[in-house]
């Protein structure tokens, strides 16, 4: 079966407007991440709205899909046409740190158990990030399938909460029959993507990480993310 990795990415961000270009020491946000993901060697596209993140980025395939989309997954489904793979493994545009470990760690997960749809993982929340609503919590059943996501601290009271980290796995087959689901009111509230799968009753898989993965969404994880590779010099 083949997979690719898939970085879809607009221009236009509420809380950091233009932060896909967006400099960390002389390199931008979303050359970081295409870099990551061609370190796996598995094909790699971007899928951007943008004309101008299109003709600077370097190494992957892009493609220009400009029809509207509201989240990274409905931008990916508008140029399924164009990707050539079974499995799709989609990777955020504002992870300039991805580890090439965590996306092979999906692609292993998604090897040994073909019968999941959709997978994503998961890992212990840090407790000082439980009240901050850019960071997405999580609750598992017991087969580590996904009740909910919210932007809000998850379970109640719980002494160890778990983490969404925004990476998912994807059938291709299953892609195409997206725009089938009916938009989530919770999706909308939450403004979380993952929630139209849960209130359309698609399970979603988790797998537990012992990788971290840092996301670029508000000025300040940028100034942070420009710090992080000024003290690895």
């Amino acid at each position: 079966m083949k997979t690719a990795l898939v970085i879809p990415v607009r221009l236009d961000s509420s809380r950091l407007p233009r932060k896909a270009l967006k400099h960390i020491d002389g390199k931008t946000v979303i050359q970081r991440v295409a870099d990551r993901c061609l370190e796996t060697h598995i094909p790699t596209y971007v899928v951007t709205d943008s004309l101008e993140i299109r003709d600077q980025l370097k190494g992957p395939n892009v493609i220009f899909q400009d029809k509207k989309a509201e989240s990274g997954t409905e931008r990916i489904v508008n140029a399924l046409d164009q990707i050539d793979a079974d499995n799709i493994i989609n990777v955020q545009g504002d992870q300039p740190f991805i580890s090439p470990k965590a996306i092979l760690e999906m692609y292993e997960f998604m090897m040994k158990h073909p019968l999941h749809n959709i997978v994503t993982p998961v890992a212990k929340h840090n407790p000082t990030k439980n009240t901050d609503p850019s960071k997405c919590k999580v609750v598992l059943s017991t087969s580590g399938r996904a009740i909910y996501f919210s932007r809000s601290p998850i379970p109640y009271n719980a002494v160890d909460m778990w983490g969404h980290l925004g990476i998912y796995g994807y059938k291709k087959s299953f892609l195409k029959d997206y725009y089938k689901l009916k938009v989530s009111p919770l999706e909308k509230v939450e403004k979380l993507e993952q929630l139209r799968f849960i209130d359309n009753d698609v399970p979603i898989q988790t797998y537990k990480t012992e990788h971290s993965i840092f996301s670029i969404d508000t000025p300040l994880d940028l100034q942070n993310a420009i710090k992080h590779v000024r003290e690895l010099v």
